[in-house]
């Protein structure tokens, strides 16, 4: 995955607005099988939540139990790093949902 600084620019705004949001989970999947800048994190779940307002967003579920992998699981939006690099990689920071 290459990122770039103007691309994190470029999205900061986007990423700012959906901060602190709640809603709840729709649809689930735990992810075993990643791609090569995710492989450390295996396995993580990826969730597809239904906003308050009624947008639908994808993301990971982070802080995560088993018992929190649920339809109608009330999550929030939080910010956390997008994926690890090496030493001489930009950091992203991305949203990911936290459970309530």
């Amino acid at each position: 995955m290459i990122t770039t600084p103007v691309k994190l620019w470029r999205r900061q705004k986007e990423v700012a607005r959906h901060l602190g949001r709640e809603g709840k989970i729709i649809s689930w999947t735990i992810i075993r099988v990643p791609p090569k800048a995710f492989l450390n994190e295996t396995p993580y779940p990826v969730v597809i939540v239904k906003m308050e307002n009624g947008e639908k967003m994808i993301g990971q579920l982070v802080d995560w139990q088993d018992e929190d992998l649920a339809v109608g699981r009330k999550v929030v939006a939080v910010l956390r790093r997008l994926f690890s690099g090496d030493s001489e990689s930009i950091i992203a920071y991305y949203i990911k949902f936290r459970p309530i």
